[in-house]
């Protein structure tokens, strides 16, 4: 194959890939933030630590962990 031949089933593959690849880390990503606000609401339900504590160390807004949680102050 010559440098200006194109190899249109061999892009896409590589970009079906790529994608594949970039949505595997997006959900990981995601699961990753969910495990750790679970995580953190049931310490708020415990006792162990207050909403804006939790939020806090999530390095969150509180209104935005509240919601993330379903939880209300």
């Amino acid at each position: 194959m010559c440098i200006t031949e194109y190899d249109e089933e061999r892009t896409i593959a590589e970009f079906r890939e790529e994608a594949r690849e970039e949505g595997i880390l997006e959900g990981m990503e995601k699961g990753i933030e969910k495990g750790v606000i679970d995580t953190l609401v049931g310490l708020v339900k415990d006792g162990i630590l207050t909403l804006s504590e939790a939020a806090k160390r999530i390095n969150m807004p509180l209104s935005e962990f509240q919601a993330k949680a379903g939880m209300t102050a």
